[in-house]
């Protein structure tokens, strides 16, 4: 994209009331983006796949901009790392534009419903209500839909397993 492009998405991110912009994880993009959105005050959070690991964020990639974050996928971090996402959640917090939650298995396993893989889906987010985090936790649906259910049914089970985590 021309950098009018990208100025122009910010405009409207701005005007539709939004605090930031997600895209893939890229050092390149992070150099060309930061000072855009420092610029323009909207974050760019970095969405992660398995190729995010617990000192990703420890190099330069946060340095380009004080508007850059991550938009921390805690179920790809558990699959592709094998930790807990909860150190990273913690000594980034202050850089975290929101979180996608899922639960996957590790060494790259599968996306399972909550509850059944091995990403701490509740363990998280009691650590976000007790340390008073307030940005977003979205369910992210991408486990396969039973016979006999749809997305709806399944979002639901998620957002009751969230509730009874906060319980």
């Amino acid at each position: 994209m021309s950098d009018g492009e990208i100025d122009y998405y910010f405009r409207v991110a701005k005007a539709l009331g939004a605090k930031g912009i997600t895209r893939e994880l890229s050092e390149e993009a992070a150099k060309r983006l930061g000072p855009i959105a420092d610029r323009h005050k909207i974050m760019i959070g970095f969405h992660n796949h398995t190729q995010l690991k617990p000192t990703t964020y420890d190099g330069p990639i946060l340095s380009h901009g004080k508007y850059l974050g991550l938009n921390f996928d805690i179920g790809h971090y558990v699959a592709g790392s094998n930790h807990s996402p909860i150190p990273l959640i913690e000594k980034h917090r202050d850089r975290i534009l929101s979180l996608h939650l899922k639960d996957r298995k590790v060494n790259n396993g599968p996306n399972m419903p909550f509850g059944e893989g091995d990403t701490p889906v509740a363990l998280v987010l009691q650590y976000m209500k007790r340390n008073k985090l307030t940005f977003s936790a979205d369910i992210e649906l991408e486990y396969k839909i039973p016979q006999g259910s749809d997305a709806v049914k399944e979002v639901t089970k998620c957002v009751q397993f969230c509730k009874q985590a906060l319980g």
